[in-house]
């Protein structure tokens, strides 16, 4: 009963914000994110189709497909990052956080940020564990920030720390645990993702 009621809430939310605006702009989505915090996920997922739908209007049809989806809910999560960073361009600097912290601060989990993103667990886990070497692709830096509402510094503090202090592997029998710091492209492509997934986090923007 409760699930029902709830997809109702979030139609009706969709609804409303599929009436007010054509072309969603990065502070209308932040603003209604704010206020349906529920419904964060569906609000991204539904402006950044609407803002494509709107950008080809005039355009011949042509049928969406995930490649096209994909895309669009980028720009969208490029578009509402890039309006937090200004935003938060004034409000004081917090304390240096660890991924952990971060995580925990967000109330997310790593497969549940893995889900929202669409990409491997495995590849937050190598990041957020401190196997992953910097430079990290613009991409998943984006993801990550506009997804854990962290600005990019954080990241790029939290990446530090989790570089400096690297949670070890399961040891052996007779071995110490190892940790084998890899490259951002090397975990990715080295990942149980499909290929066309592995290709669009690889891609620059």
């Amino acid at each position: 009963m409760t699930t029902q009621i709830n997809a109702e809430e979030r139609d009706e939310v969709l609804f409303a914000f599929h009436q007010a605006y054509d072309r969603p702009t990065a502070e209308q989505i932040i603003d209604w994110i704010e206020r349906y915090p529920q419904f964060a996920d569906d609000i991204r997922a539904h402006a950044a189709v609407s803002r494509d739908w709107a950008a080809r209007k005039g355009l011949l049809v042509a049928e969406a497909d995930e490649t096209m989806l994909v895309r669009a809910y980028s720009n969208a999560l490029n578009a509402i990052y890039n309006a937090e960073i200004k935003a938060s361009s004034t409000a004081p600097v917090p304390a240096s956080q660890s991924f952990e912290q971060i995580l925990t601060a967000g109330r997310k989990e790593i497969f549940q940020l893995a889900n929202e993103l669409g990409i491997a667990r495995g590849v937050l886990a190598d990041l957020f564990n401190g196997w992953m070497l910097a430079p990290v692709r613009k991409r998943l830096i984006n993801a990550v920030c506009t997804s854990l509402s962290i600005t990019v510094e954080a990241f790029d503090t939290a990446l530090r720390l989790a570089l400096q202090n690297p949670r070890l592997g399961h040891a052996k029998a007779d071995k110490t645990p190892t940790v084998k710091p890899r490259s951002c492209d090397e975990v990715i492509r080295d990942s149980n993702m499909p290929d066309e997934r592995k290709r669009y986090w690889l891609e620059e923007d």
